[in-house]
């Protein structure tokens, strides 16, 4: 059996999204992917390679600046959101278009009507903060608006300058203002030196990241929209650059040469609380909003959401239906839904085991609610978005309780 040699990233959160893209395409083609959880080394890899004779390898570059491209000999290699530049001529490379990532960014923002538009780098320089930047930048003044962006403030101060300077930079923006961050880390930064400044998100800011990092996005006040990169869709790439080299080797296709760059970009954007608001200006709406955001699969019922008002019952269903065109119960089904969607369509979590992360106390319930609100079963919607790279369409959508909930 054919084998390739997967080079994991250590200490990347996005590393199994990858792997499990690779993977998708190998088992296609009946191909074994063998992880190997070290950085590669010339050594090693012979070592490896004089057992498992792969038809190539893929190397999650991860955080390394400048892999050793070296290390792989004559055997095929594909670094995984590499650099160009830090590779021989020819190399083959997955790299995230950063570029496409900001623009993508820019037309969200832009949908707030704001007018104008800022860009706020990571603390650290790095080279896909750069890149992002220019691309914002360069969307947002194509369409005739405003940008500023954030200077890094000079080496030495550490966190106290970094967040100091945050804070002088979101204080003389022009409001009301879109606000792009290189990374969901830099925007989380951001929301903090917004709430020291006593400027209202998303009413005056709005606030976008990128990498959709659940355990951040879900635990800012408010909760943070970002653009979501398609890593899955680059370890698919990567899988299929090896497999046409191989094929090509061996007369049975055309040369990767001309392609041996090839980028993934942005799936879509994950909203949330941090760039928009209830159509009406109900603070209590949007505090019930955002707390069935945060916590609708975390076993939130209706009443508790409506005990936010300090009105009666009927009266708070009225004042939340006015300012979100759903009930509370509504709300929440779409919460408890967006979430078994992503989970069915970016990890591999057994079908029995989402209920759980989903609100549902049993997989039947689950099961039941999905079908009756997409037309779809789980696993049919999960073979559907695997086999477009990207989200299916989403059927019909009727009003459907999974559960019980106690009100």
């Amino acid at each position: 059996m054919d084998a390739i040699l997967y080079f994991q990233a250590k200490g990347s959160v996005f590393a199994p999204e990858k792997l499990a893209g690779a993977e998708e395409v190998a088992a296609a083609a009946g191909v074994h992917v063998q992880v190997v959880d070290e950085a590669p080394d010339a050594r090693r890899f012979a070592d490896l390679a004089d057992f498992w004779r792969p038809l190539g390898a893929i190397v999650d570059c991860g955080s390394i600046e400048h892999p050793d491209a070296a290390a792989f000999g004559t055997v095929p290699a594909v670094f995984l959101s590499g650099v160009p530049d830090d590779l021989p001529p020819g190399a083959m490379c997955v790299r995230h278009d950063s570029a496409a990532t900001a623009r993508r960014a820019a037309r969200e923002l832009m949908e707030t009507g704001f007018r104008n538009f800022a860009f706020v780098p990571s603390r650290e320089p790095r080279r896909w903060s750069n890149e992002r930047g220019e691309a914002f930048a360069e969307a947002i003044r194509l369409n005739g608006l405003r940008c500023v962006e954030m200077e890094r403030p000079a080496e030495g101060g550490g966190a106290t300058a970094w967040q100091r300077a945050l804070r002088t930079f979101v204080r003389a923006l022009p409001f009301p203002c879109g606000l792009f961050a290189a990374n969901d880390a830099t925007a989380a930064e951001v929301l903090v030196a917004a709430r020291f400044e006593d400027v209202a998100v998303p009413e005056k800011l709005a606030v976008l990241g990128v990498d959709d990092f659940a355990p951040v996005c879900e635990r800012t006040a408010p909760t943070l929209s970002s653009v979501r990169p398609d890593f899955r869709g680059a370890g698919r790439t990567a899988a299929l650059m090896l497999l046409e080299r191989a094929r090509a080797a061996s007369g049975g296709g055309k040369s990767a040469k001309p392609d041996a760059v090839r980028t993934f970009g942005p799936l879509g954007v994950s909203r949330r609380a941090s760039t928009r608001a209830p159509a009406v200006g109900d603070k209590c709406a949007a505090d019930a909003l955002e707390t069935i955001r945060r916590e609708a699969c975390s076993g939130l019922r209706a009443r508790d959401a409506a005990a936010l008002f300090p009105c009666s019952r009927r009266m708070a269903d009225a004042r939340f239906r006015a300012a979100t065109g759903r009930s509370f119960l509504e709300e929440i089904h779409a919460a408890r839904l967006d979430r078994a969607k992503r989970l069915l369509e970016e990890t591999d979590m057994p079908l029995k085991a989402l209920a759980d992360f989903c609100g549902f106390e049993t997989s039947n319930a689950l099961r039941k609610f999905f079908r009756a609100a997409t037309g779809a079963t789980m696993k049919q919607w999960r073979r559907r978005s695997r086999a477009s790279g990207g989200v299916p369409g989403e059927g019909r959508r009727r009003g459907a309780s999974g559960r019980k909930d106690a009100d």
